[in-house]
């Protein structure tokens, strides 16, 4: 470490800063599967596309009952539940296409219960308990990666419906809105990017939603406010992720600061090129640990501080003076797209592993 740093400010930046407190009671994954067991069968489980798999034919799929085809990406969904299954039970590591990149039951059930205690913050509103779970989780990226395996453990855990968007949808902000109002979508987990694209499009009415989550390294000011303007009274934060970890790594308000916090069991270290820590206002690479850090993937190193790996995240950001991480707005830009390459590669070789053909589904979304 550098020899100008006191021995308090060595203790923020490696422990009291990098670490977000301690994981404990996290239920496995045999317990959020065995949740969604319970969940009235006739319930939509996840939608895609013109393309629905309820409850009852989800589980199906899972206990090898099940005929027929839902579309490929649903049927791929279907499967990565099974996948998620058999490993929990062998105590195997889940790859994720040819990247190299592979997580535990363990990383997984750390990150959906980190994504359950995150949409229990939202706008209240009345829910009807005889009608069961509100709930219509909207999510905004492929349905071959680890973030859609937690969003889909912990729908599934909260009897809620998860939809997840079409590559078209992704790509236009215009489309997305009109699936979040026609789904009628209580909490959207989208990219800033895309999120970013209804500023410049007449702002529509989304009253249906209750949280946003916006994830990225920056993002701009005016986001938050657009947000809570289509969609009065919701509730909206901002998040760091990356590949090799499964869910979000770090949250910060969605005030267009791009300040972050680690989450409790993530572990996040700014460290230079001889992976020293930096002191804070000094910019170096963003390095990421902990609970759910991949089992396997390129590119690890061994923590030089305490027991345990670290993936070099090619992130850049610093620490400010009062504990939070702030991304390189420069090399943001750069970061994001070689993230989205990575996991796209990664996606689409998953893909390919998972169902031996057919495309992203349609646009065209049935209620």
């Amino acid at each position: 470490m550098p020899e100008s740093l006191s021995a308090m400010q060595r203790h923020r930046l490696v422990d009291e800063w990098a670490n977000g407190v301690e994981l404990y009671d996290v239920p496995s994954v045999e317990s959020l599967i065995e949740c969604g067991r319970r969940v009235p069968v006739l319930r939509t489980a996840v939608r895609h596309g013109g393309h629905i798999l309820t409850y009852a034919e989800l589980f199906g799929r899972l206990d090898g009952s099940a005929i027929g085809t839902a579309g490929p990406s649903l049927d791929g969904l279907a499967t990565l539940l099974c996948d998620i299954a058999e490993a929990t039970q062998t105590d195997s590591p889940l790859s994720f296409g040819a990247s190299g990149i592979s997580l535990t039951s363990d990383a997984l059930a750390a990150a959906a219960d980190d994504r359950r205690a995150v949409v229990a913050d939202h706008r209240e509103t009345r829910i009807d308990r005889a009608f069961g779970s509100a709930d219509v989780r909207l999510f905004a990226t492929r349905w071959d990666c680890a973030d859609a395996a937690v969003e889909l453990l912990a729908a599934l855990a909260d009897g809620a419906t998860l939809v997840l968007a079409t590559e078209a949808q992704r790509d236009d902000p215009v489309a997305l809105a009109e699936l979040i109002s026609t789904c009628a979508a209580t909490h959207v987990v989208a990219p800033v990017a895309i999120l970013s694209g209804l500023a410049d499009r007449p702002a529509p009415a989304l009253p249906s939603v209750r949280r946003w989550d916006v994830t990225g390294t920056s993002c701009p000011a005016v986001l938050s406010g657009l947000l809570r303007a289509i969609a009065p009274g919701s509730v909206a934060g901002f998040a760091y992720s990356a590949a090799e970890y499964a869910g979000v790594a770090a949250r910060g308000p969605l005030d267009g600061s791009g300040r972050v916090r680690p989450i409790p069991g993530a572990r996040l270290l700014v460290l230079d090129a001889s992976l020293n820590v930096v002191a804070p206002g000094e910019t170096g690479e963003v390095y990421l640990g902990g609970a759910a850090l991949a089992a396997h993937a390129p590119g690890f190193v061994a923590d030089p501080f305490t027991t345990g790996n670290l993936c070099r995240t090619g992130a850049r950001g610093h620490w400010t003076a009062d504990g939070w991480l702030v991304f390189d707005t420069a090399a943001a830009g750069a970061d994001a797209l070689v993230t989205a390459a990575a996991m796209d590669a990664a996606g689409a070789a998953t893909a390919a592993d998972r169902i031996s053909s057919g495309a992203d589904d349609e646009v065209g979304y049935a209620a």
